[in-house]
């Protein structure tokens, strides 16, 4: 975990220090991808994650980013067929200043985003024929940041691979929203987890 920590600190700050750049940079990118999220209770959840940025000037500019996270807390099978599963999803909604550093067609960045946080706890069967039907069970809403930045391995003028972005990620739901969504092992009011995310960039 620490490790992360640190990793994510190293390509926020070479992003916000560095000043070399070749070539122009993009007045606004795209991306969307997977999202990996590991919370301190060490649960892991798979999920989604979308953001765009507008650079105002060659290294700074406003970065949007929304994500979801997802995970099965627990299923069972009462008939042949017939099984009911617990699931639990996590989505952030952040907001806030970039850094960016061009070396050719790649560029490594830095962002510090806040935002609010949403965790929903619901449940579903699966039947045979009718299939899934699922519901909502309880929700809660907190104050979320994420600190971190990645690389971009750019294929053309217009497209790139995002092939890593690292995030710390801090959440602040109390002790009983945390229990009531499913955070049973992040109760004291603050929930520390890394997000990994990868996937495509479009560069306007």
């Amino acid at each position: 975990m620490h490790k992360l920590a640190t990793l994510a600190a190293i390509i926020f700050c070479i992003s916000v220090i560095s000043v070399a750049q070749e070539e122009t940079t993009p007045r606004a990118t795209i991306f969307g991808g997977y999202s990996y999220l590991r919370n301190g209770g060490n649960n892991n959840f798979n999920g989604w994650e979308g953001q765009g940025t507008f650079n105002f000037t060659r290294h700074f500019g406003i970065t949007a980013d929304i994500n979801g996270n997802y995970r099965t807390l627990a299923s069972f099978s009462l008939l042949p067929g017939v099984s009911v599963t617990a699931n639990q999803s996590i989505y952030n909604f952040l907001f806030g200043p970039a850094v960016t550093t061009n070396f050719g067609r790649t560029s490594v960045f830095g962002h510090a985003l806040f935002g609010q946080a949403l965790s929903n706890l619901g449940g579903g069967i699966s039947l045979p024929i009718i299939g899934g039907i699922s519901s909502g069970v309880t929700s809660a809403t907190a104050f979320a940041m994420a600190f971190g930045g990645g690389v971009d391995i750019g294929l053309s003028r217009h497209f790139a691979i995002r092939a890593a972005q690292l995030d710390y990620v801090r959440t602040n739901f109390s002790s009983t929203d945390a229990l009531s969504t499913g955070l049973f092992s992040n109760t004291n009011g603050r929930q520390n987890s890394f997000r990994y995310s990868a996937g495509i960039v479009f560069r306007f």
